[in-house]
């Protein structure tokens, strides 16, 4: 009897040193000890897998529609060359060719005329001997007609006489077109009480000034051709040029 207890009682300590054996084992997740105790399912050390057994595949996302967007041309700025004006509105006004007109020089008191030896002056007076006619010739020119004068049935020019060298007396003469003492240009300069201002000068630069004191040409009558340049005093004399009226001229030859 006594030796049936120490056995029962020996085969109860076994039993309990396997069994902790298999829970040492079971917690450092190493294999199951003696006795054929295996390790859970889905233990520490298995690998998860997700359900359907493979990781989900990638669906590519495919680009949206690409807009092209031209690029506008760069603005333009129109530009606009500004036609040159003419020295005098050839076919206009007192230029015409059909206005008789008075040259008043700016600042004095007198007007220009012609005087009985055919000569240009000034006087204070006015009258038929003081009308003028700007007849266009072309390319900005134009010849200074009397108005009222004639020699044989025919106007008079208003003619510079000399060469240019030097002061000049201002004459009339048989018109000639293509005398270039007789082809003047009106160049303006400003207005004066109002009125457009212009003065008189010919292709050689050389223009029409007052010269009441005979500074520039002794012996003159009020008015004298003078050259200007460069380094030249500024001596050039503006004209009014008041419109008196229809011309009645006759034609050119």
């Amino acid at each position: 009897m006594r030796a049936y207890l120490r056995a029962a009682a020996l085969g109860a300590m076994a039993a309990t040193l396997m069994l902790g054996s298999a829970a040492c084992a079971a917690n450092r997740g190493g294999p199951a000890a003696a006795g054929g105790l295996g390790s859970p399912a889905g233990g520490p050390g298995t690998a998860s897998t997700p359900a359907g057994g493979s990781p989900a595949a990638s669906t590519p996302v495919s680009p949206g529609p690409v807009t092209s967007t031209a690029a506008s041309p760069p603005a333009t700025t129109a530009r606009s060359s500004a036609p040159a004006r003419s020295t005098a509105p050839a076919g206009a006004g007192v230029f015409s060719g059909r206005r008789q007109v008075y040259l008043v020089p700016v600042g004095s008191e007198g007007i220009v005329v012609v005087d009985a030896s055919g000569r240009i002056g000034l006087t204070d007076g006015s009258g038929d001997r003081a009308l003028f006619v700007p007849t266009p010739i072309g390319a900005d020119r134009y010849l200074i007609q009397t108005a009222k004068i004639r020699v044989g049935g025919e106007a008079s020019c208003v003619a510079v006489r000399g060469n240019g060298d030097g002061p000049a007396p201002v004459v009339t003469a048989a018109c000639d077109a293509s005398a270039p003492g007789q082809q003047f240009r009106f160049r303006r300069t400003g207005d004066a009480d109002g009125k457009p201002a212009y003065t008189v000068y010919t292709g050689a630069n050389t223009f029409l000034v007052r010269d009441e004191q005979g500074e520039l040409l002794p012996g003159g009558t009020g008015v004298a051709a003078v050259r200007i340049g460069e380094g030249t005093p500024d001596i050039d004399t503006p004209f009014l040029l008041p419109d008196r009226g229809p011309a009645s001229l006759p034609a050119l030859d």
